[in-house]
């Protein structure tokens, strides 16, 4: 979930004030052990060491024998430690996500106690002073049995709760462990579950205690979750391997490496990790809520305690992180499009004050980030840092803070075109730039000396159109030359084409879902109207739907949709607002209603529109929804054939962070008319990728896949639109055709 999903029934009623922000993150955390036995030096600093090493741990020495506790509430993996047979790590997967809107995918502890949870093959028993960890499994252990007495209670193994190094590689997956799919052997009429899948990840409560650190350097990784899906090798995404959850510390190397493009690649990774300091810190805001364990009592830390009784003696203490995330969910400037001019590397302005911005680049020792962590002159609650980022001033600039607070946002952390304009300024590149955006964080110190708490920002950005190759030729001189193109904005929506969900069931070749978790901005603008800006998540749903035909009863359909989990209304925009239907989907899901196929969550319903081309009839559908708005929902369905043939068309083409891609067949976007007198667009469907060269690439099917719209929100081949049918709204009695 999203940190707007709970409250998006309030958004209707802020207005379009810059000052009106509401931070909705709540975070609630549990500190993972005594902070008073913890000091960090700077060498086992989280980020980046030096233009090759970037630490994904925060490493730290414990001082004397301390509790790890539970962040969150979460089902556990303990994991032998590499190189140590006296240690352990632990993977805590959150079940409930401590801070709302930050999709925590693993807390990774590094070196625990192994005697705390096993003696050789088997769980401890409990006695005085064994952990809650130990002391739930057990209980949980005996309970079962004393519920079935007939079943001869067994020595309670390791391997039962998943601690089974032997039969799990270090190049398994860890989503193995924890989307596991039971699987039996059947011997003499008698089923035994593999060796494999025979365990159970126990759920531990937020604050339990789990073992204890040993003395000496420890460490804790925190990864951010993009969503349970799968990518076929080999792709750019960092590898979640039990070799990384076995390690005493981990860092992404680049010494090895020496493509320039392929480093590139691989610095993006650093996306998906958090500072250990900046995490905690982050809860000093918005009502949050740091408990740590003192003495046995638990005690809530809020707002300047939690700096100084939880993250002091963190070397990372003061470093404020600011990740911009840009074009087709690359970082700011990946592309290098975002250069103040054609002989200027700079990429944005960057200050303390308003007048006193000089020209940075987004990087931190060559790292996409920016780490700050300088003192500011002012008695102030709050740093500010004034930023502005380069622009082209096209219709669809817009940024987003989704972690932060942008305090001359204009409404709702979103900025739009005409919002982002310069007006000029002092600078001699003002002109290409956007107006001065300010960023707020908690600081601490002495007046004239004001130090930020630790915590990070992401910003979601666009403000340059990007090229494509769209075409290549070559001369009679084997003379290659590329044509370039540019993308609209609805093609970097839907990415992931060749993923698959990890959650695996008897049902995924009829029904599945996933969700990819790193938003995007959609701009909902329409005959030169802006309605509004949606942040969303991008579901893919794989489903089938009758046919009415007994020799093939049933086709498979691929459904592209977005979700949006934050919104900007237009507010001149007042007959046709975008539907504020802020609710987010589970990252990974099956189905539970036991349908086949996809519904359309309310309050959207499709509406048909049967039309001729070519003599062949098409059922048409727009999306509308009964609460008389645009949706702000983007659909997309193809057949499963027509899906095959784009992931088929990735690996042919050598494709990484593909897209799904629409070619309008009239350049000028001009509309078709049926002799129904029924208007609507006709496109080609295709992928623009990332070649190993670094180049972006349009590649398109040999046979040609048709996709149709009639209202540019819903987007159909005639494969997935011939048999759905029409359902009639029976308690609605408005006209909801809604002129875009």
């Amino acid at each position: 979930m999203n940190h707007r999903d709970k409250l998006y029934n309030t958004q209707n009623k802020m207005a379009a004030s810059s000052s009106n922000f509401i931070s909705l993150f709540a975070p609630q955390s549990h500190f993972f052990t005594d902070p008073a036995v913890v000091t960090q030096s700077a060498v086992q600093a989280f980020g980046p060491a030096s233009p090759n090493i970037f630490h994904t741990t925060s490493s730290f020495n414990i001082t004397a024998d301390a509790l790890a506790f539970a962040i969150c509430s979460g089902v556990v993996s303990v994991q032998p430690q590499t190189g140590n047979n006296n240690l352990v790590n632990l993977i805590l997967r959150p079940f409930k996500q401590p801070i709302i809107g930050i999709n925590i995918k693993y807390f990774i502890y590094r070196g625990l106690k192994k005697v705390d949870f096993f003696n050789g093959d088997k769980v401890i028993q409990p006695r005085a002073g064994t952990s809650d960890f130990v002391n739930r499994i057990n209980t949980a252990f005996d309970s079962y049995y004393a519920a079935n007495p007939k079943l001869i209670k067994p020595d309670f193994l390791a391997k039962f709760i998943g601690f089974d190094p032997v039969n799990q590689p270090d190049n398994s997956p860890i989503s193995d462990l924890f989307f596991k799919q039971s699987e039996y052997v059947t011997n003499n009429g008698n089923s035994t579950e593999t060796t494999q899948t025979s365990f159970e990840l126990p759920m531990m409560p937020a604050g339990a205690s789990l073992g204890r650190f040993a003395v000496g350097e420890c460490g804790l990784d925190i990864v951010l979750n993009y969503g349970d899906y799968q990518l076929p090798a080999s792709n750019d995404q960092f590898v979640f391997d039990l070799a990384y959850a076995r390690d005493n510390d981990y860092s992404i190397d680049l010494t090895q490496i020496t493509d320039a493009f392929q480093r590139k690649l691989t610095k993006e990774q650093i996306f998906q990790f958090l500072d250990v300091a900046a995490y905690f810190g982050f809860h000093c805001t918005d009502q949050g809520t740091v408990t740590v364990n003192n003495n046995g009592t638990k005690v809530k830390k809020t707002g300047q305690a939690i700096y100084t009784d939880v993250i002091q003696n963190f070397q990372t203490r003061n470093n404020l992180y600011l990740y911009i995330q840009s074009d087709r969910t690359r970082s700011y400037n990946f592309y290098e499009n975002y250069g103040m001019s054609d002989t200027d590397d700079h990429s944005l302005l960057w200050g303390y004050t308003e007048t006193s911005l000089s020209p940075s680049i987004y990087s931190s020792n060559g790292w996409p980030l920016i780490i700050d962590n300088a003192a500011q002159s002012h008695n102030e609650t709050s740093n500010r840092i004034y930023l502005q980022l380069v622009t082209d001033n096209n219709v669809n600039t817009m940024l987003y803070g989704q972690i932060g607070r942008i305090e001359n946002a204009q409404s709702n952390n979103f900025c739009g075109a005409d919002s982002l304009k310069s007006t000029g300024g002092s600078t001699s590149v003002s002109q290409n730039l956007t107006r001065t955006i300010i960023l707020t964080n908690p600081n601490t110190g002495s007046d004239g000396a004001k130090l930020n708490i630790a915590s990070f920002n992401i910003l979601i950005y666009q403000g340059v159109v990007y090229d494509y190759i769209s075409a290549q030729v070559t001369d009679a001189q084997a003379v290659t030359t590329n044509t370039f193109a540019q993308p609209a904005l609805f093609d970097d929506i839907f990415d992931l084409i060749n993923a698959r969900p990890l959650f695996k069931t008897d049902q995924d070749a009829q029904y599945s879902s996933f969700t990819s978790q790193k938003l995007k901005l959609i701009n909902h603008y329409y005959d030169n109207t802006q309605y509004g800006i949606s942040a969303v998540q991008t579901s893919i749903v794989n489903d089938t739907i009758d046919t009415g035909d007994t020799t093939n009863p049933r086709m498979s359909r691929v459904t592209y949709i977005t979700d949006s989990i934050d919104i900007l209304n237009n507010v001149v925009a007042n007959a046709g607002r975008i539907t504020a239907d802020t609710k987010s989907s589970p990252s990974v899901s099956a189905s539970i209603t036991g349908s086949k196929t996809y519904q359309l969550p309310n309050p959207f319903y499709f509406d048909i529109k049967t039309f001729t081309e070519s003599s062949q009839n098409i059922v048409g559908i727009k999306l509308l929804s009964t609460e008389r708005v645009v949706p702000s929902k983007v659909l997309l369905g193809i057949t499963k054939n027509e899906n095959d043939q784009l992931k088929n068309l990735i690996i042919t083409a050598g494709l990484i962070n593909s897209s799904l891609f629409l070619i309008n067949l009239y350049e000028d976007g001009s509309a078709l008319v049926s002799t129904e007198n029924i208007l609507y667009q006709k496109y080609y469907a295709g992928v623009v990728g990332e070649t190993l060269a670094g180049e972006l690439k349009l590649a398109i099917t040999d046979n040609s896949i048709i996709i149709y719209s009639l209202d540019k929100t819903c987007y159909f081949s005639k494969g997935y639109s011939d048999f759905i049918k029409d359902t009639p709204i029976t308690t609605l009695f408005l006209d909801l055709e809604i002129s875009i």
